[in-house]
């Protein structure tokens, strides 16, 4: 059974992403947007105390007669809003968010169900450093930046010490310090000397900056 079809059996009306209609009335992209982000909310799970995991896949059960009007833009459209939405809130996803839309014979037209994985705590943590668009990963324990090709991560930047900072990783939290550099390491523009880091985190050193990037990946 696939993780989709598990998710369909997890349906219920109790989600409150039902919205009953008249039999006769046109199902609206607004009313499908609001009814994954309530999926969404009510899925959500509080990890620590600054991460809320919130799942990633969800199945959108609509009448055939509505499924004819909904366009792959429409959906695309949909998955904007509903991205936009876990951003707002702070949400973590446990992955990419996808969204599937399905036929359900027995609902009637203008009524939409959606169904969701549970958020639970199977999730492995990734940590990255984005600099000039280049994603680089950091593996459990401590990464050096600087400009030396002795450092794990090695910028052309002539603002930079040879090892300018290291970034401690231990694959639940992480943190930055400075490696007692010329020019000093900043984090969203105070100077630091250590400090932990959180998602979006800004770190800037010599001419270059690096945004601390955490995601949630749901285990295999």
């Amino acid at each position: 059974m696939s993780f989709l079809e598990k998710a369909e059996e997890r349906i219920e009306l109790a989600f409150g992403s039902v919205f009953a209609r008249l039999s006769k009335a046109e199902l609206q992209p607004v009313e499908i947007t609001q009814a994954v982000r309530r999926a969404m909310d009510h899925a959500a799970k509080q990890i620590d105390l600054t991460r809320v995991l919130v799942p990633h896949r969800y199945l959108i059960l609509v009448s055939g007669h509505d499924s004819a009007r909904i366009s792959p833009a429409m959906l695309l459209s949909i998955k904007t809003e509903i991205a936009m939405h876990a951003a707002k809130q702070g949400y973590r996803l446990a992955g990419e968010l996808t969204l599937k839309l399905e036929v359900d014979p027995k609902l009637p037209r203008g009524q939409v169900r959606v169904g969701s994985a549970t958020a639970g705590s199977s999730v492995q943590w990734v940590a990255a450093l984005i600099v000039a668009g280049k994603r680089l990963p950091l593996q459990k324990g401590t990464t050096t930046v600087g400009r030396d090709q002795s450092a794990d991560i090695a910028i052309d930047d002539r603002g930079l010490s040879r090892v300018h900072f290291e970034v401690a990783w231990n694959d639940q939290g992480a943190a930055v310090r400075d490696k007692g550099s010329t020019n000093g390491t900043f984090v969203d523009g105070i100077r630091i000397q250590e400090v932990a880091l959180t998602n979006g985190n800004k770190i800037t050193a010599g001419r270059s900056e690096f945004v601390f990037e955490l995601i949630a990946r749901e285990s295999q």
